[in-house]
């Protein structure tokens, strides 16, 4: 009786901050800044609003926690001497940030970083350090390994992967982007197969 009387309220749920980070960032990409409120996360999550302003007080905190999402974090399990496995998941990082569910959220995010600077500046910064900052660390050792010609340049080679990414969104007609999403594994692994082939041949 004592341990039953010790448990009160609801336990945690533990897919409450997945489902709220996700509803951020979808919300953010429909309504932008303006419209971003927690109350409107809240809704679409769905969680209590006490819960949710427990963990994020603010909007801006909110936002920022989401963002951090915008970009996959790099598999724990990659192997960092694999140069051409490290270029897919880039290339891949890169597809989901333009297509599927968080398509409206990177181009809000570009276009509200000049509106309410320096926040929205600070955080795309983030993002591109903590995702693709460890790729320009794999290419440089595979530089230094010899696995690449000695004048390549690490940050070319990002740009490169970067480049045929929006070259293949912009090139599909809209109504069929989303096969762009669904088949993201295999166009991520002939975008870096092409840049590859470029660099080494």
């Amino acid at each position: 009786m004592g341990s039953a009387a010790g448990v009160r309220g609801r336990p945690a749920d533990p897919g409450i901050e997945n489902r709220v980070l996700t509803a951020a960032l979808t919300v953010y990409g429909e309504v932008g800044w303006a419209g971003f409120t927690l109350d409107a996360v809240a809704r679409r999550a769905p969680v209590g609003k006490a819960a949710l302003y427990r963990r994020w007080p603010t909007k801006e905190d909110l936002l920022l926690a989401a963002l951090e999402r915008l970009a996959e974090p790099p598999d724990e399990d990659a192997d960092p001497a694999d140069l051409r496995g490290c270029l897919i998941a880039m290339a891949g990082q890169v597809i989901g940030m333009y297509v599927g569910p968080k398509a409206m959220v990177l181009p809000r995010v570009l276009i509200e970083a000049g509106q309410y600077p320096p926040r929205f500046d600070d955080m795309v910064q983030n993002i591109v350090q903590a995702r693709f900052g460890a790729s320009r660390f794999i290419i440089q050792a595979a530089l230094d390994r010899g696995e690449l010609p000695p004048d390549t340049s690490p940050d070319l080679i990002v740009d490169a992967i970067m480049g045929r990414v929006l070259r293949l969104i912009v090139l599909t007609p809209g109504a069929q982007r989303t096969a762009i999403h669904t088949e993201r594994d295999q166009h991520a692994a002939a975008i870096a197969d092409y840049v590859l082939h470029a660099v080494i041949r």
